[in-house]
């Protein structure tokens, strides 16, 4: 910040002096030459008369007269220079110098810079060093944490990679960042990036695999696929690696992968004394269970399975905002903990054009294998219509008001009711 304004304060003196030069380069003889030119002009006019006095074409009085009026405008040209003109000249000149760089920085600070700059200057100043902390892979100090939010974290992280854009520490580090404020797209994106640079690190890959099953309703794609089984290429018993694979191929209809999958996750975790009753190894049994049942073609779910709690949810939108969507835009219902991480247990999207539509809400839409929708005991239901696709919210988009829920062992009703323009 200080040498913008040292470099603006330099180029605005520059163009002050280049005003001033010709009022400085003018010489203190200037009158003097101009009264040389006067008393010049006053003999050549006079040897006029005199010669038309001579050949006969003025008389004596006319004459006469013509002189004394030529002298008189003589004696009133005739003066000593005056020094008062130099005087003011450079007294204006120092004005304009002082004055003009001062008044274009002035006029700058007040209409023509952007607003915030100053505190955009400050927050790079103060948030770099624990940006360049976090990029070495050191953690930003407890004073820098109270000082600055996440979001102030990510400007200045996403103002380093446009000056070091192949830093995939970097991209890996904002995807992060997006993930813990619920941005979805925007850490696909970043992910991406990261992985892109360095296709083998393990980190990357899972990431970006994560990533793209929250956005794709928790099924394997091609790609999420690759990622996952190379990761656990380079580390057979990687359990995220597992866990995604796992619970990923089951919610996309490849039960064989899913079986193979999840048995050799069961076997790895059986082997821990401290791990055998926890969530995760119930829904883990579960999920096996049913994988089983399918790949046998025996068409049903386990029973821990099918007593699983559903909530089915009624979705409506109000008469007032008929005109504000269109029915091509997607409609998201989602399920959150009442109280626990932000990340949704179960999530359907629908087109905005079957409104109104009732669905079912249950484990086999969570997008995290390891957050179920029947594990938690309050959930919020909401829905939104999402003009631009994304699951996550844009200003723009139709919500409905949270309706808090209380499980139970069967299936529950919702009505929601979407009213409001975020």
């Amino acid at each position: 910040m200080t040498l913008f304004w040292f470099l603006a304060f330099v180029f605005a003196l520059l163009v002050a002096v280049l005003v001033v030069l010709p009022l400085w380069r003018r010489t203190d003889d200037s009158g003097q030459n101009l009264l040389e030119l006067n008393r010049r002009v006053f003999r050549e006019r006079l040897a006029e008369l005199e010669k038309d006095e001579a050949e006969g074409r003025l008389d004596a009085d006319t004459l006469a007269e013509l002189r004394l009026e030529l002298e008189r405008n003589m004696l009133v040209l005739d003066v000593a220079p005056d020094t008062a003109p130099a005087s003011s000249r450079r007294l204006a000149g120092w004005l304009v110098l002082v004055l003009l760089p001062l008044l274009s920085l002035l006029f700058y600070w007040s209409f023509v810079a952007p607003q915030g700059l100053t505190d955009w200057w400050k927050l790079r100043s103060d948030m770099g060093p624990a940006v360049d902390r976090v990029l070495m892979g050191q953690a930003p100090t407890e004073e820098e944490s109270r000082a600055h939010t996440l979001p102030d974290f990510i400007r200045v992280l996403q103002y380093r990679l446009q000056g070091d854009p192949k830093n995939a520490d970097g991209w890996f580090m904002l995807g992060m960042s997006y993930v813990q404020l619920e941005m979805g797209e925007p850490a696909l994106t970043a992910f991406e990036h990261a992985w892109r640079l360095n296709p083998d690190e393990p980190r990357y890959q899972l990431a970006y695999a994560q990533t793209r099953l929250y956005g794709n309703e928790g099924q394997l794609d091609p790609l999420s696929r690759q990622l996952l089984e190379s990761v656990l290429e380079k580390n057979p018993e990687h359990e995220g690696a597992m866990v995604l694979l796992g619970f990923a191929a089951y919610r996309s209809g490849d039960y064989a992968l899913a079986v193979s999958t999840l048995e050799k996750l069961q076997a790895q975790r059986q082997g821990r004394p401290d791990t055998g009753a926890t969530t995760v190894m119930q829904q883990l049994t579960q999920t096996l269970a049913s994988a089983r049942a399918k790949l046998k073609g025996e068409g049903g779910v386990s029973k821990a399975t099918a007593a699983a709690p559903s909530i089915r949810v009624r979705v409506q939108v109000d008469r007032k905002l008929a005109g504000k969507f269109a029915p091509d835009d997607v409609v998201y219902i989602f399920a959150r903990a009442l109280k626990g991480p932000p990340m949704p247990l179960a999530v359907v999207r629908r087109p905005a054009g079957e409104l109104p539509f009732t669905v079912e809400l249950d484990d086999s839409q969570s997008p995290m294998p390891t957050l179920k929708l029947s594990a938690v005991p309050e959930v919020a239901i909401t829905a939104r219509i999402s003009r631009h696709g994304s699951p996550e919210a844009q200003p723009g988009d139709l919500e409905a008001i949270a309706v808090p829920v209380r499980q139970g062992s069967g299936a529950q009703s919702v009505d929601l009711l979407i009213q409001n323009v975020r």
